[in-house]
This record gives C-alpha cells, sequence and structure tokens, in this order.
C-alpha cells in the first residue's frame, strides 16, 4: 500500500536511535506497526466492494509474496470513539526486516503492475478511500501470545492498552518480577480461556505515548468475547485462591501499572488477513 510504504521509508533512520534492551535478551520478539487510517469521508462514488477487491488485490500480489511480513490484520471501528479509522497492522521478524520489507513491496508492485503507468493508476484507485490523516505506531511483542490458527470468518479483537508507572526502584517499565507475573497469568488464565482464539501482548517501541503496554484478545463474536471476560475472572480466582494470595498479585501488578485503561472493539476484514501459522495441506 502506498501510505504503508511511505511509514516504512520514515520509520527507517530509527534504527540506531532507540534501544532494543527491554528485557530479557532469552526472548526474540516481533515488531508489529499499527497504521492507523480514516476512510476519506468526502468519497460519495465508491462502495465498501469496490474498496476490498481492490485492497484484496494489492494484498495478493504484494503482501502475500512478501517475505519479510510475517502476517497482516486489517482491522475497522467497531466500538471505538472514531468511527472512520481503519488500521492496518503488520508484523515483522525482525526491526531491520521493517525497511526490507518496504523495499520489498515496491519491488512486488513492479512486477505486478510492469507499466508504470497502470501501477501509479492502480495505486492512486488504492489511496483514494483514504484521507491524509493518519498515526502510526510500532510495538514490540513480549512472551505469551496465542496465536490465530487460519480463518475465513470475520473476527471480533478487543484492544486493552494499560500504562506503565516505572517504579523508582526500575530503570524500564518491565524487568523480571513483571513478567514472571505476566508469564503466570497467562499460562494460567488466557491460555485456557477456550473463548478466545488468539491473544497477543506487546509493548511501545515507537510512537505517542512509551508508557504503552497493550493486550489484543480475539474472540469469534461479541458474546464469546464476554464469555471469556467471564472465564478470566473465573480461571484467575481458581489459580490466585484466597484474599491474600489475590493481593499479592495485584500489589505487585500495581507498582508496574497505573491500574487507567482503555478499550477498543474491532472487527477484522478476513479477506486481507496472512497468518503466522501456515496452513495444513
Amino acid at each position: 500500500m502506498k501510505t504503508m510504504n511511505s511509514f516504512f521509508k520514515g520509520i527507517t533512520i530509527l534504527v540506531f536511535l532507540i534501544s532494543t534492551s527491554i528485557y530479557s535478551q532469552d526472548y526474540e520478539p516481533f515488531y508489529v506497526s499499527v497504521t492507523t487510517m480514516h476512510w476519506n469521508m468526502d468519497l460519495k462514488t465508491s462502495s465498501a466492494d469496490e474498496w476490498k477487491t481492490i485492497e484484496t488485490e494489492y494484498h495478493e500480489k504484494v503482501i502475500m509474496k512478501n517475505e519479510y511480513i510475517l502476517s497482516t490484520t486489517v482491522l475497522q471501528h467497531h466500538f471505538t470513539e472514531d468511527s472512520s479509522e481503519i488500521l492496518f497492522v503488520t508484523v515483522f521478524p525482525s526491526w531491520s526486516a521493517i525497511e526490507l520489507a518496504a523495499k520489498r513491496n515496491e519491488e512486488l508492485e513492479k512486477e505486478a503492475w510492469p507499466d508504470e503507468a497502470v501501477r501509479a493508476a492502480f495505486l492512486k484507485s488504492q489511496s483514494k478511500f483514504y484521507n491524509s490523516n493518519h498515526s502510526d505506531e510500532i510495538y514490540k511483542t513480549i512472551p505469551g501470545a496465542k496465536l490465530l490458527e487460519e480463518t475465513d470468518l470475520p473476527l471480533i479483537y478487543y484492544a486493552r492498552t494499560n500504562f506503565f508507572t516505572f517504579p523508582d526502584d526500575s530503570s524500564v517499565a518491565i524487568n523480571d518480577e513483571f513478567m514472571d507475573l505476566i508469564n503466570e497469568y497467562n499460562e494460567a488464565v488466557t491460555q485456557k480461556n477456550e473463548h478466545y482464539q488468539a491473544y497477543y501482548p506487546q509493548i511501545h517501541f515507537y510512537g505517542a505515548d512509551h508508557t504503552e503496554f497493550v493486550e489484543v484478545f480475539v474472540a469469534e463474536t461479541l458474546a464469546e468475547l464476554e464469555k471469556g471476560i467471564a472465564m478470566q475472572r473465573r480461571l484467575f480466582r481458581e489459580h490466585w485462591k484466597g484474599d491474600e494470595r489475590q493481593k499479592e498479585y495485584n500489589d505487585i501488578r500495581n507498582r508496574y501499572l497505573t491500574g487507567i485503561h482503555s478499550d477498543k472493539i474491532y472487527s477484522s476484514v478476513p479477506e486481507l488477513h496472512k497468518s503466522m501459522i501456515e496452513p495444513e495441506e
């Protein structure tokens, strides 16, 4: 996508400016870019089907063939404060892969549309659906993810953002104490939650707010999401039995998180999904 390529080009200048030593070096993180676009509300002559047809063509000819892109997800407003937003989420195996993916996209675009005029016309038809306002964030994954199996169904993505406090005795937001707590919680609770099809925890790496800790829960329907939230509470009480153990958990968690969080719910576009899990033959 033209807008995503502009993001890729701009982001590469930060390679040597940002430290990557946020938590244990034993875990190799993925890098997740989130570009928030907005629908062109002045566009009156095009349909959702036309948008999907154009984006699907680009997805199949470029994104699916780009070996530096592990996965992609496109999310539309479901319950958020801005009904015009549409998120393009791209996962990379490494920080350097972001730049390599941008170059590979350009190569694949030329292969797909060899004629320069035809290529320019296609990219223009693609970009007309969005206005000029957009924002870019990059997150770094942390252990505990539950990967989504291949599916052709639209899914519900619930994004919960907490905010780190940066404790006085810690120079970083995440340390072993916090990660031990999160790992125990995910093993005992989130991974056992049958109502969630996937779960993705990640922390800020580049963007507006360096205190962000984002968890994304994926369910088939809003009803399943609601059941999943209820099961989280039940599994938590089963693992941390008794008021004393629950207080111990909350005391540690509260040292690292402010207690304030934001919630957004999106719906996915399955035609524009690239899975990290290879489909079974």
